[in-house]
Order: C-alpha cells, then structure tokens, then sequence
C-alpha cells in the first residue's frame, strides 16, 4: 500500500497538483503582504468615507447621553433588539446628515477661524469653574468623552461651520403676523358640547362564555399564556469609576503632578495692543510707504495714540488712539500675533506688519506675565484626575486579568473570582422583564437568553457595558418558556372573554346613541334603559382637564356643525364608551399681541426646522450614499 503510494505521488498528475498547490500558497502570501487591510466603515457618501469607528464612537456617546438622561428606562428601551437596530439607524443617519451638509459648506466655501473656534471653546458653561475658563476642567471632560484637543477642536470647528450654512440657507424664513394671529385664534377657540358615558359594566352580565368558546380563545392565544423565560446568573463587573471610589492619591503624588503639569495651572501671558491700520488700495507699494511714513513718525518722537486718531483705517480702534484690548498668543492673525509676542518691552512699537488686512504698526501697551495657581486652588482637580488615572489604569488590568482567567477556568466564575480577587454577583430568576442594572442592557441579555450559551454552560467573554466597565456572565439554570394548562388559565380567559362581550355590546349601545343624537329621536328611551345621564360642557378649551385627553383631542378634530349635526363614540382610558356632540363653537373675542408675537416666534421656527428637513433631503436626493452597516 505504501510502496503504491509513493509510486503515485511521483507521477505527473501529482506533480502538476504540488505545483499548484505551491502557486497557491506563494500567491496568498505575496498578497498578505502587498494587501494591507482596508478600514471597516460604515457608510460613504458622495465617495466620502464614515469609518466604523467613527460610527461606534458617536453611538456610545449618544447613548452614554441617554443613559445619562433616562437612566433605567432607556435600559428597558434598550432591551429590544428591534428599538436598539433602530436607534444604531439614527446615529447613522445623523452622521450622513451632518456629512452631507459639511460637504455643502465646503462647496460653497464656508470658513471658521480659529479664534472663532476658541471663543467658543472658552465660552462653554462645561469648561467654566466660578465663571472662568479651566484648562484642567476642560482637559478632564476631554478626557472623559475619549477626545483629544485637537479632536474637539474639529468637532466644534465643524459644527460652527454647519451653522453657517444653516444660518445662509434657512435664515430668511419668516412667518407673517396673520398667521400667528390665526393660529392663537385656533388655540384660544372653545367648544361646548354633549355626552353621554356608557359604562361597560353596565353590560358585564351578558350570557357567560361557552366551554367551545373558552376553547377556541386558549388555542388562539397561546402565546398570552406561555410562563416566561427565567434563568439563574452569576456574573462579575469590572468598572473604572467604582474602582475610583477606592483610590485616594497622596499628597505626593499630587504635589508631583502639580509640577509636571504646572503650564495647566498657569494663566497664559496676555498683552494689551494698540495698532494703525492703512488698508490695501489700488497700489499696494505706496499703502506700504504710508505705513513706513508714519512709524518714522512714531520714531520721531510723535505720540501713537495722536498718530492713530489722525491716519488709522480702522475707525473702531482709531477712535481710542488704536487699542484693541487684551490678547493671549495664538487669538489674532499669525503674522499679527508673532511680531506683537517679539516686541521685547512695553511701550515699544514694531517694524511694518503685513497681514490680509493690511499694514500694521503695533505698540505693546501692558503685559500681563503668566501666572499659576497655586496648588491650595487646584489641589482637588489634581486629586480627581489622578483617581481617574489610576482608576483606568487599574481597570485595564483588572478587566484584562478578568477575560484570561474566565476563560482558562471556562465553567465557573466562583474560582474565577477567587484568582482575581473580584466579587462575583448571583441572581435567581432573571427573566427580560425584570432585568434591571448592568443586566439589562441588551448586549448582555441577549447573551444570556442566547440558547447556545446557555445550553454551553460556560463563561461568557468580556461585554462591554460603557467606555471603561465590562461585565462576563454565566447562566447557572435555565427554566424554559412553556403553556400554561387550560385549567390554569381558564378564569383569566372566563375574564378576557366577558370583557370583550361586555365592550362589543356596549359599543354597540353608544353607536345607537350616536345615531339617535344625529337624528334628534329616541335618545331618551336609550338613556332611561340603562339609567344613562346626558351631561354638557361650555367652554371646553385645548388644554381642558375636565375631560379626558383623547376626548379632548376627538372634540377639536371633529367639524364645525352647521345644519348637519356632529357626534363621535370615543373608547375612554377604562374602556367605557363616550358619545359627544358639539352644540357650539366659541371663537376668540380678542387676540393678546404679546401671544402673537410669541406664536409667531414659535411658527417662525417651525418653518425653519421644516425647510432644513427640506434641505436634507435634496442633499439627499443628490446624494450618493451606500449604507454599509
């Protein structure tokens, strides 16, 4: 056999599948080297790529945000693998959104500078500690949300751009007084009417229900009457700010901090700056010798203020002897800002300056050194910031240690918390309705009710609960969803059954009661049979709490009566059956100008929003965009 075999892998065929063979591997290989792999993304959009990361990184911080907002119920939202699709869709589609008008900016050439970009950074509530900026503030919340400086700096740049274009595009919208005017109209109408209330119990005594129909109803709602899904847990957390609570930095180690990062601390040099401006005219030589003319003058002995009051272009400045005020490096023009941070000594004045504005002669007035707080004003900043430090990095470990050993020790997380020294939680009779915490977020329960893992028996891997928290689970014992007999069920259907006879009929009551309101006969004697009362309301406005909402909201919407008489049976919250009729319409007998105005403010809006989402979607229209998620 083995003599045959070597006789066989001698032969051509043989030799002609190694050679193939061989080719195979030496392609695969010379293409995993020239190949390198492409980045995942998410979506494009005019060929314009959306990066997978960049999707995950706004769906953690929108939901990070609602978690914030909503706490457990958006957990419980969360749950449904149906609402969580949807809600990855939104974030997509807000990143296309915001796409799509950063390329209309660009092809209409909108800019922002970047002191615009930093008088907003230094502007922002979230970066101010006793009304003034903090650099250590705004360093942490960075920090916290996972950005860089330079990133933010992107973000806000971005977004003030995207304003532009709105405030170009949608800023001419505009509502006219008469509109207003005739929604408050709307608003401030009245309506008087007629009811009657049909109680369903008034009908509860109908014929009990037959063992055929019982029957029949338990066959056809067998998913109402299944016991749900239950499961035993334990499971272990990993979460950077609980560890944080357990770090207390020592006062040397802040004083250390403290000094490696003592520009952080610091209030940067500022310079108060006068200037004169000759602006650029049809020829540029004689603007720069009317410059030079004029620091000769300077130099000569005359006073700047006089000089920049007589020949400044600027007239703002001009008319204070050229001042402009305060300024930190990096805030004005680049050409600006060098020669006026190279002027050595207060009250000296700079060569000609060149920018896009013009020429510029520049006189330092005062300087303001750097200064630094000192450590008794931001000892407990550095406190937080070396708890929240330390807390990540012993996240990392910890969450590490955690995902080696549940899966060296797979089928238990008792020993898996004694190596890691973690706590490890129990919980009997979970089921998705009363899941609650870490348990209920949906990437977690749908691992646990997962039939593979539980029929595994094993340590889940680690899952992500938030930016630096994760969690690995195990299910202990699993009780399955099954039917509930029908003896067990048969009052809850005796119940079902009786109610919905009871509502049919009493529907059918307040239909014959709608019908006799329209033709003005037989409303008493169908009022007396039940021992019903016709009642009325005058005056019933939008915001009534006299009647039920739903009620409220059928009555505006029902028409005007004219000749033809108006009534509608309405279903209230309990299930009774309400009849209404309008018997008038009372309009506004005077109209508030200051509603109007604040309704024409409102309308104003409206328009506006609108004619954004119009926008949108011609950007859409126009738009190539494949969706890759």
């Amino acid at each position: 056999m083995l003599e045959k075999l070597r006789e066989g892998s001698q032969g051509p065929v043989a030799k002609i599948i190694l050679v193939l063979v061989i080719l195979s591997f030496a392609l695969a290989g010379v293409g995993s080297y020239i190949a390198s792999p492409s980045e995942q993304l998410a979506a494009e959009v005019n060929g314009e790529s959306i990066s997978r990361a960049e999707f995950d990184q706004a769906y953690q911080n929108e939901r990070a945000r609602l978690e914030s907002q909503f706490g457990d119920a958006f957990n419980q939202l969360a749950a449904d693998p149906n609402y969580i699709a949807q809600f990855r869709n939104d974030v997509l589609q807000n990143l296309i959104n915001e796409r799509l008008l950063d390329q209309a900016a660009d092809k209409y050439g909108l800019r922002v500078s970047d002191a615009q970009v930093k008088s907003q950074i230094l502007g922002m509530q979230e970066f101010q500690v006793d009304g003034r900026f903090d650099n250590e503030r705004y360093l942490a919340v960075l920090y916290r949300a996972n950005l860089q400086p330079a990133q933010f700096r992107d973000i806000i740049r971005a977004d003030l751009t995207r304003r532009q274009l709105q405030q170009a595009l949608l800023g001419s919208e505009f509502a006219l007084p008469g509109e207003a005017e005739l929604l408050v109209k709307l608003n401030q109408q009245t309506r008087d009417l007629r009811y009657v209330t049909v109680p369903v119990d008034n009908f509860a005594t109908q014929q009990a229900p037959s063992e055929d129909e019982m029957q029949a109803y338990y066959q056809e709602h067998q998913s109402s009457f299944q016991t749900e899904e239950s499961i035993d847990v334990e499971y272990i957390v990993v979460d950077a700010d609980e560890i944080a609570k357990t770090i207390e930095p020592s006062e040397q180690e802040i004083e250390q901090y403290y000094q490696a990062h003592l520009s952080s601390y610091s209030q940067a040099e500022k310079r108060k700056v006068a200037h004169i401006l000759i602006k650029f005219g049809d020829d540029e030589a004689a603007d720069k010798a009317k410059a030079e003319a004029l620091l000769a003058r300077i130099h000569n002995g005359e006073d700047f203020a006089s000089v920049a009051v007589e020949a400044s272009e600027e007239s703002f400045s001009a008319e204070n002897g050229g001042e402009l005020g305060w300024f930190e490096s990096g805030v004005l023009p680049a050409e600006f800002d060098t020669a006026l941070f190279a002027i050595g000594e207060v009250g000296q004045v700079s060569d000609v300056v060149k920018t896009d504005a013009g020429f510029h002669i520049i006189k330092l007035l005062e300087l303001q050194a750097e200064q630094a707080q000192p450590l008794s004003e931001v000892r407990q900043q550095i406190s937080q910031r070396l708890q929240q430090q330390q807390a990540q990095s012993a996240f990392y470990a910890q969450a590490q240690r955690l995902a080696e050993v549940a899966f060296e020790i797979p089928d238990s997380l008792a020993e898996v918390a004694k190596e890691t020294g973690l706590e490890r939680k129990t919980l009997s009779g979970l089921t998705r309705s009363n899941a609650n915490g870490e348990l209920a977020q949906a990437q977690v329960l749908n691992k646990l009710f997962d039939p593979d893992f539980i029929a595994e028996g094993l340590n889940s891997d680690a899952i992500q609960l938030a930016e630096e928290s994760n969690i690995v689970v195990r299910v202990t014992a699993h009780k399955p969803s099954v039917l509930k007999s029908f003896e067990e069920v048969q009052p809850q259907i005796v119940s079902a059954l009786t109610q919905s006879k009871a509502t049919k009929a009493a529907q059918q009551y307040a239909d014959n009661i709608k019908q006799a309101m329209l033709s003005g006969e037989g409303l008493d004697a169908l009022l007396y049979e039940q021992n019903l009362k016709l009642e009325a309301k005058f005056k019933v406005g939008r915001d009534s709490q006299e009647l039920e909402p739903q009620v409220v909201r059928q009555l505006f919407s029902m028409a005007k009566p004219s000749e033809q008489k108006v009534a509608e049976r309405i279903t209230a919250m309990n299930g009774d059956q309400v009849v209404i009729q309008i018997t008038a319409v009372n309009e506004a007998e005077s109209v508030d100008p200051s509603e109007t105005q604040r309704w024409l403010q409102q309308l104003n809006s409206v328009k506006t929003e609108a004619s954004y989402q119009v926008l949108l979607d011609v950007l859409k229209s126009k738009a190539e965009i494949e969706n890759l998620l």
